[in-house]
């Protein structure tokens, strides 16, 4: 995809779609913005047309010798850098569905918009990751699927500005690249996508960046005393890898560490799931395909943070060499904890993951994964469950998440749930006995492992896979997480 930045009109760029914003007026017509760049001829006809500009609303029309697509955005009042994403990705999928090869869209200048460099970041974002599609393993793809847009072109009112739209401009297309790249990840089948699957994509990025990386197997994370990832994964006939992606710049500033469960499928284990709840669990590895797309893209932008990338991969299977619900397992901390559920997994290999973060003296811990179906019941499919240790760290995530639309929500880890983690018979056990606060309760579990680390836990369960499309986001993986901590760690220092 050819990404340009011009000056000037839309309508003076030939043989291409120009996409017009519209605000949805006060007597219920649209009016288009920036009116400088709409022909009166064009205005009037979208006015005429009934089209009222509403959030979404859509009009493709001829537009001298070509065509426009005009798109609306709401009432001015509401206009904010998500309506520019979905506006941008609105106007990408129309002009693809048409057959054209070409998108102009233009770089907004408004009170309620940040920098120009921002709101090119959010168009290209918009744009690239609507266009998104996951087809490759069909043996005959459908014609429709075979219209694509070859080039989008921002456009900015004042030649000075191009220098900051092609800065933004780059940086949206290095995350959304890396947001599909976890996207492919997540959408792959499990026979495919296999912890070596995980692995191996984590050498790739490693080559081509030069990063450090390391893979430990199954036989060596035994005898090193994983016993969080060991337990979950000797079941499974594909050995499990225990994955450290290292980006290193010259002059970082700060440490961050990201833990990434990598359950490539769960079955639920001994404790097997029904049939119903086992469709779609190859999307359980989605915090380690967000782990991988982030450090993709902050190695792109050459961020001054250090980041550690740090993955468990395995599936959790049922066999004759399964862990058994009543087994007590030895974490690589030395805690133990007595498995009364094998599908409660995560928490499990996570546990290892958070004691080996501390060798690296982070400066903070997150770790992200598709942790508890409680989180879905508390706060369903657009919210994030985190939670916490310090409130610094939480008011960054949260920040984060609403610039760009990932939004979470905080949860209490108050002393009272913790005691609801304590076994007879060993340190822990791996889910509460009361079958409250579930999402709570797991992060608590996980807190000890974190222990004094400024750490934040990212709960995405309800929000990394979506069952209906959205304006950037098609049916099934999202790749959540990768622009939250992106930007985070773009805004570390």
């Amino acid at each position: 995809m050819r990404i340009t930045v011009k000056s000037g009109s839309l309508s003076a760029l030939r043989q291409s779609v120009p996409a017009y914003a519209a605000f949805e007026g006060n007597e219920q017509t649209a009016s288009l913005l920036p009116h400088a760049w709409a022909t009166s001829g064009l205005g009037k006809t979208v006015r005429d047309s009934g089209f009222r500009g509403g959030q979404g609303e859509q009009l493709f029309l001829p537009n001298g010798q070509g065509w426009a697509v005009i798109i609306g955005l709401g009432k001015e009042k509401d206009l904010s850098i998500e309506r520019l994403r979905r506006f941008a990705a609105h106007a990408a999928r129309r002009v693809r569905a048409s057959g054209r090869k070409t998108l102009i869209l233009p770089v907004l200048v408004h009170a309620s918009l940040p920098s120009l460099e921002e709101t090119a970041q959010a168009l290209v974002e918009g744009a690239l990751l609507s266009l998104y599609r996951f087809d490759y393993l069909k043996s005959e793809r459908a014609p429709e699927t075979k219209k694509a847009i070859e080039e989008i072109i921002l456009v900015v009112q004042r030649p000075g500005d191009a220098a900051y739209a092609r800065k933004g401009a780059e940086a949206g297309k290095v995350i959304a690249e890396s947001v599909s790249l976890a996207r492919d990840l997540i959408n792959g089948p499990s026979n495919l996508v296999t912890p070596t699957a995980l692995a191996d994509e984590a050498r790739s990025i490693a080559k081509q960046f030069k990063l450090a990386c390391s893979v430990t197997p199954f036989a060596q994370l035994k005898r090193l005393g994983f016993g969080g990832i060991v337990g979950v994964a000797q079941g499974s006939a594909h050995p499990a890898q225990f994955i450290v992606l290292e980006y290193r710049p010259a002059k970082a500033r700060a440490t961050v560490a990201l833990c990434g469960k990598g359950i490539t499928f769960d079955t639920g284990g001994i404790n097997l799931k029904s049939a119903e709840k086992m469709i779609g669990m190859k999307y359980d590895m989605s915090g380690a395909a967000a782990v991988l797309g982030t450090l993709k893209a902050v190695a792109a932008l050459k961020l001054p943070v250090n980041v550690i990338g740090i993955i468990a991969a395995t599936d959790n299977m049922p066999s004759g060499t399964a862990q058994k619900p009543g087994d007590v397992l030895t974490t690589l901390s030395g805690k133990t904890v007595e498995v009364l559920n094998t599908d409660a997994e995560g928490r499990l290999v996570l546990s290892d993951c958070l004691h080996y973060a501390k060798r690296f003296k982070p400066d903070a811990v997150i770790d992200i994964a598709t942790l508890t179906g409680a989180c879905i019941l508390a706060l369903g499919t657009f919210a994030v469950g985190l939670t916490a240790n310090d409130d610094k760290l939480a008011k960054r995530v949260e920040e984060a998440g609403t610039r760009v639309h990932e939004r979470v929500w905080r949860l209490p880890l108050w002393e009272e749930y913790g005691d609801l983690m304590k076994s007879e018979i060993a340190d822990l056990r791996n889910i509460s006995t009361t079958g409250e606060a579930g999402t709570i309760t797991a992060a608590k579990f996980l807190q000890v492992f974190a222990g004094e680390s400024t750490w934040a836990h990212l709960d995405i369960a309800g929000t990394a896979w979506a069952d209906k499309e959205r304006p950037y986001v098609p049916r099934g993986a999202v790749g959540i997480g990768v622009r939250l901590l992106v930007d985070l760690l773009r805004r570390w220092s």
